[in-house]
């Protein structure tokens, strides 16, 4: 009877650090069940954001405010993405500063905020995809 080894698990860590160019800190990451819970709710909430924000309809609110209620509009929902953004990054890194130190370093944007939590995320289902590389070595497997 052939023994069939799952070698991809020998080496499996779900844990990473991640470090941002221009910021000194590193932040040790461990991609489990929490986190994928925190990814998928932080995930979600930016997307309604931005997609709330890119759309057609609310361009056509604004432009039918008057330009000081535009101004305070855009303010306010801006404000609310910042916080979902800075926020998450808090809470995916396990930091509280972690996102404000983020943001600064990043030029006081939530647009560079939103797609940092999307690359931290493609990270983790990278780091979580160990079939890939069994799917790779079961190419050159010849016994049967």
């Amino acid at each position: 009877m052939a023994v069939i080894e799952l070698d991809g698990f020998k080496k499996f860590s779900n844990e990473r650090e991640i470090k941002l160019p221009g910021i000194d800190k590193t932040w040790k990451v461990k991609f489990d069940d929490q986190y994928r819970i925190q990814s998928s709710l932080i995930a979600s909430e930016v997307d309604k954001l931005y997609r709330k924000q890119s759309s057609d309809e609310y361009e056509d609110e604004l432009l039918e405010l008057a330009p000081a209620d535009r101004k305070k509009r855009l303010t306010s929902d801006l404000a609310k993405f910042k916080k979902v953004c800075v926020d998450g990054l808090s809470a995916l890194l396990q930091d509280d500063g972690a996102g404000e130190k983020i943001y600064e370093a990043k030029g006081n944007s939530t647009e560079i905020c939103a797609q940092i939590i999307g690359k931290i995320n493609q990270t983790a289902d990278e780091v979580l995809n160990v079939s890939k590389d069994e799917e790779e070595a079961s190419k050159y497997d010849t016994e049967r």
